[in-house]
C-alpha cells in the first residue's frame, strides 16, 4: 500500500531535518523529553532567539499558554523569521511531548486562514508538534542512540531576558558524548529553558512574562482529508499522487 498524502507544514515550521524521525530511537519516538519540564500556567509566555551556526540565520520562537478548557491548556507557538510567521496551536491535556495529550491541533501560515486538523489526519502532525523545542534545537538530527538529560550543577545565567538562577544540564548518550547543554529555571514558563547550545544551534531567552493572548483570532477551517492534487496553503502534493490518498502504482 502506498504512502498517504501528508503535510509538510511542521517540517518547515520547525526546520526539522527529514532524517529526524528515522534517526530517533524507539524510546524518543514514544515521547521522552530531553529539554525542560512542561509546566503550564494561564497567560504565561516566553520568547527565544535561535541562531543557526551554519547559516547565521536568526529565528524567533514565541511560546505561550493562551487559554484553558476544563483541565486542558491551549499551548501556542509562533515562529518568526525573514520569510514570515507561522503559528501552531494545540489543546493539550498534559505534556505535549506525548501525542495522545494533544486533543486539538490548529495551524496558520502567514496571512493564510487558520486550519484545524481532524481525526487521524492529525496523527503525524501531533507526533511532531509535541517536540517543538527539541526539533528546533538541532539535537535530534544527530541522535542515533538513546539520549538522556543529566543535571551537572547549578549557577546563574545572564541572557537578554535577565539574570536567572539555573540548573545546568547535559544531554548525553551512553558513552558520555555530549549532544547539547542547557540551562533551566523554574521561573520560566511553560518549559523552563533559559538557554541551550548544540553543535548547530544556540538558543537564548529574550523575554518572558504574563498576559499572553492567542495570535489566532479567526475560527479555523476544519481539514477532514487531504485536498488531493491541489496545492492549498500549506498542503503540498507528494509526487506521483493521484486524486485520492494513494500514489499511482
Amino acid at each position: 500500500m502506498g504512502r498517504y498524502l501528508v503535510t509538510l507544514f511542521l517540517a518547515c515550521l520547525y526546520c526539522m531535518p527529514s532524517m529526524v524521525r528515522a534517526a530517533e530511537t524507539e524510546e524518543q519516538a514514544a515521547g521522552t523529553r530531553l529539554f525542560g519540564t512542561f509546566a503550564p500556567k494561564p497567560d504565561v509566555w516566553s520568547e527565544y532567539a535561535i541562531f543557526d551556526k551554519d547559516t547565521g540565520r536568526r529565528t524567533v520562537m514565541h511560546m505561550s499558554i493562551v487559554g484553558i478548557e476544563q483541565d486542558s491548556y491551549w499551548y501556542e507557538v509562533e515562529k518568526r523569521e525573514d520569510t514570515g510567521a507561522s503559528i501552531i496551536k494545540m489543546l493539550v491535556k498534559g505534556d505535549p511531548i506525548y501525542p495522545e495529550n494533544i486533543q486539538r491541533l490548529i495551524i496558520k501560515s502567514g496571512p493564510g486562514p487558520a486550519q484545524e486538523m481532524s481525526g487521524d489526519f492529525a496523527l503525524m502532525e501531533r507526533q511532531e508538534a509535541g517536540r517543538v523545542f527539541e526539533q528546533q534545537s538541532g539535537v535530534l538530527a544527530r541522535a542515533t542512540v538513546n539520549l538522556k538529560s543529566v543535571m551537572t550543577g547549578e549557577g546563574t545565567a545572564t541572557v537578554p531576558a535577565g539574570t536567572f538562577d539555573v540548573s545546568l544540564y547535559e544531554i548525553i548518550d551512553p558513552s558520555g558524548m555530549v549532544y547539547a547543554r542547557y540551562k533551566f529555571s523554574q521561573a520560566i514558563r511553560p518549559f523552563g529553558i533559559v538557554s541551550s547550545d548544540t553543535d548547530t544551534k544556540t538558543t537564548v531567552l529574550v523575554g518572558h512574562g504574563t498576559g499572553a493572548r492567542s495570535l489566532i483570532t479567526e475560527e479555523p477551517i476544519m481539514i477532514t482529508q487531504p485536498p488531493g492534487m491541489e496545492r492549498r496553503g500549506i498542503i503540498i502534493q507528494i509526487p506521483g499522487m493521484g486524486t485520492g490518498y494513494e500514489p499511482k502504482q
